[in-house]
């Protein structure tokens, strides 16, 4: 039997999925958009021959679509012989786009009840998915019995740093948050409890520990391997971009973010709050939640709390591995989202033996400098590696790469930052506004980044790429919001719905 052409216009993970289920079907390359669609059969990069087709009811970012458009070139493929299943991401919404779809077959001529469309929720995961489309496509295609075990899976617009093409679908009733529940992160067990466990250190609380992780709970390393890549900024914003976009969508979320930089922290100098440090806890005999808490540093205007570097760098290893493991693990109970902002000593055992491993997520932040782009290429490679091969063994899953500063026409592509990725994808662009950074940055309203309109929105979405299972607001511009200035054009302004997203 000739395989069937398959065209799909909607998000990865559902062009994933149909790639999992193991049917003989021709995927043709996924589309961004309808206009995609309409230029690649129009340059033949896609084959004229499909007679099947997937879309979202939801537009990509960036296309300028709407939803009519496409109900009108669903409709017209419909109306041209081919089957065509609706994906369908916001039930609420789905009456009002079968309408635009039923305008659409009037305006062609045609009646909407005869057209071969087919509307697919994603609320049950991926096996629901496939099966409601067996019925349409039986006759094309040999359905299998059974699919294998890789569809089931949670469906979500935005596909999960970490993902993983096995990972189980459950009911969303069974997790609190199916999008977090997807970042694939195993449980790590608290620190020191249980018999296999190695003793607590010193000073430990032992009642804090044994407590579980608050639901849903997130941790994020922000790290790289050249300094001046403006990860401690990206930390800064980032966590802040979460705390606003979740308190703007009336959940929030307690954000916390740790220095873990003991030789030369900047988060510190960049709110302009110095006191207490990671020392003043170290120093005391219990580090129960009150006595943590207490040392934190609170920064209103960002809406999060920071524990910071010890001032003295030559006061590093009182503070070391153990230390910081435990923080880490005390604050998982404290806070829903954790971001740690590393050095750029990837081997050091602080990041090698708690950041790395410890978090959920891990951003690689790069600048579009060719010196820049190497070094990645060496500190990925060194991370990835397995441990038995003398690497740090951290899975590629969980790591995404964000090219800070980007701007056009330096030289550097896209591609070769993906060569350079070594199988991790780009997960985030921030445009370049030197500019406002440093003025952010030496007058301490780091708070002003989350309105700039280039730096804020970017930071917005890069937030809910990160929490895809979490209430978060989109960026809105404020009224008083200008025209960005021509430095800030970025290596890709394409449309980036759905950033963590491979392939």
């Amino acid at each position: 039997m000739t395989s069937l052409p398959v065209i799909v216009v909607a998000e990865q993970p559902v062009y994933d999925v149909l790639q999992a289920s193991g049917l003989p079907w021709d995927l043709q390359a996924r589309q961004e958009g309808v206009a995609a669609m309409w230029g690649a059969l129009a340059s033949g990069a896609l084959s004229a021959e499909s007679r099947a087709l997937v879309f979202s009811d939801s537009p990509a970012e960036g296309t300028g679509e709407s939803p009519a458009d496409i109900a009108q070139a669903a409709v017209a493929m419909a109306g041209a012989g081919a089957r065509v299943f609706i994906v369908v991401w916001d039930p609420a919404s789905a009456a009002a786009f079968r309408a635009a779809a039923d305008s659409a077959a009037s305006a062609q001529g045609l009646t909407p009840d005869s057209l071969p469309i087919a509307y697919l929720p994603v609320d049950n995961g991926g096996r629901a998915l496939l099966e409601g489309m067996r019925d349409m496509l039986a006759d094309e295609l040999p359905f299998p019995a059974e699919f294998p075990q890789a569809v089931d899976r949670f469906l979500t617009a935005v596909a999960p740093l970490g993902s993983h093409a096995d990972q189980p679908y459950a009911p969303a009733a069974a997790v609190p948050s199916p999008g977090l529940a997807a970042l694939g992160a195993p449980a790590l067990p608290p620190l020191g409890i249980g018999s296999a466990q190695p003793a607590l250190p010193a000073g430990a609380s032992e009642e804090l520990l044994s407590r579980p992780k608050l639901p849903g709970q997130v941790t994020i390393t922000v790290t790289s391997s050249k300094g001046g890549s403006g990860k401690s900024t990206a930390a800064i914003i980032l966590a802040a971009s979460i705390a606003r976009a979740s308190r703007d969508a009336g959940s929030p979320l307690s954000v916390c973010v740790v220095d873990m930089d003991t030789r030369d922290g900047q988060v510190a100098s960049l709110i302009g709050k110095y006191m207490p440090t990671a020392l003043n806890i170290r120093v005391q005999p219990v580090w129960d939640e009150q006595t943590i808490r207490r040392h934190l540093v609170r920064e209103d205007s960002l809406g999060i709390d920071a524990l910071l570097a010890p001032i003295r760098p030559r006061t590093a290893d009182t503070v070391g591995p153990e230390f910081y493991r435990t923080m880490i693990r005390s604050l998982q109970r404290m806070y829903d989202v954790v971001v740690m902002d590393t050095s750029v000593q990837y081997l050091d055992p602080l990041i090698a033996d708690v950041c790395l491993p410890e978090a959920d997520e891990v951003l690689f932040i790069t600048t579009l400098a060719s010196t820049a782009v190497q070094g990645m290429a060496r500190a990925l490679r060194e991370i990835t590696t397995p441990i038995e091969e003398s690497g740090l063994g951290i899975s590629r899953d969980k790591i995404g790469i964000i090219v800070n500063q980007s701007v056009a026409g330096v030289g550097m592509q896209r591609e070769q930052i993906l060569a350079a990725g070594l199988g991790v994808p780009v997960v985030g662009v921030i445009p370049l506004a030197t500019k406002d950074v440093l003025t952010a940055t030496n007058l301490h309203r780091m708070d002003t980044l989350l309105d700039h309109p280039l730096v804020g929105p970017a930071y917005n979405e890069l937030a809910r790429a990160c929490l895809p299972g979490r209430p978060l607001a989109v960026y809105e511009a404020p009224s008083a919001a200008t025209s960005a200035p021509a430095e800030a054009e970025a290596l890709d302004s394409a449309g980036r719905k759905g950033l963590f997203r491979r392939g």
